[in-house]
C-alpha cells in the first residue's frame, strides 16, 4: 500500500507524458481537411481581392464574403467530429485551448483593421504562424511547422509592401503554409489507412 501512495519519479512521469503525446499525435492525424478549406477560402478570396483592385471595382473588398462560408462549414464539420471522437487527452485539450487562443487573436487582428491600416495582413500571416508552428509540432508534421516559419517571414516582408503586394504574399503565405501542407497531411494519412486496413486483412 506504500507503493501506491508514493509519487511517481520524473522517469515514470516522462514516459507517461511520451505516451500521451505519441497516442494524441497518432489521433490528430486527420486528412487535412481544415489547412485544405481555410488555405483555399483565404488563397482564392486574396487573389481575387488583388484582380478586382487592379480591375478598378469599387468594392474589392467583396471577395473576403467567402469568410462567413468558411465559418459555416466549420461549424457543421467541427460538430460532426466532436460526436465522433469518443476519447478525449489532455494534449486534446491543450490544442483545443491553444485553437481558441489562436481564433481570439485571430478576431482581434481582423477587429481593428481600421486602426491597424496596412499592418493587418502581416499580423495576420504572424498569427497563422504560430498556429502553423504549434499544430504541426503538435501532430509531429514537419511541413506545417516549414509552413508557420514561412509565414513569419512573409509577415517581415509584407510590413514593407504595398497593400496590392499584401494580398499577393498573404495568397503565397497560405499556398505554402495551408495547402501544400494540407495535401501532404492528406496524402499521409492515406497511406496511413491503407497500412491499417492492409495490417487487419
Amino acid at each position: 500500500m506504500e507503493k501506491e501512495n508514493q509519487p511517481m519519479s520524473g522517469e515514470q512521469s516522462l514516459a507517461i507524458i511520451t505516451a500521451m503525446i505519441e497516442s494524441t499525435r497518432k489521433d490528430l492525424r486527420d486528412n487535412g481537411s481544415w489547412y485544405l478549406l481555410w488555405g483555399w477560402l483565404v488563397f482564392i478570396a486574396s487573389c481575387l481581392h488583388y484582380i478586382l483592385l487592379k480591375a478598378g471595382h469599387t468594392a474589392p473588398y467583396i471577395a473576403w464574403f467567402l469568410m462567413p462560408l468558411g465559418g459555416v462549414i466549420s461549424i457543421i464539420k467541427g460538430r460532426k467530429e466532436d460526436k465522433q471522437q469518443k476519447v478525449k487527452t489532455q494534449v486534446d485539450q491543450f490544442m483545443k485551448h491553444v485553437l481558441i487562443a489562436f481564433l481570439v487573436s485571430l478576431f482581434m487582428v481582423l477587429g481593428f483593421m481600421s486602426k491597424l491600416g496596412l499592418s493587418t495582413y502581416p499580423m495576420l500571416m504572424m498569427v497563422y504562424g504560430v498556429w502553423l508552428y504549434i499544430s504541426g509540432s503538435m501532430i509531429g508534421f514537419r511541413p506545417l511547422q516549414t509552413g508557420g516559419m514561412i509565414n513569419w517571414a512573409l509577415a517581415i516582408l509584407a510590413f514593407f509592401a504595398s497593400f496590392e503586394m499584401q494580398l499577393l504574399i498573404l495568397a503565397a503565405a497560405v499556398l505554402l503554409g495551408y495547402i501544400i501542407p494540407g495535401y501532404l497531411l492528406r496524402s499521409r494519412y492515406n497511406k496511413s489507412t491503407q497500412n491499417s486496413t492492409a495490417s487487419f486483412a
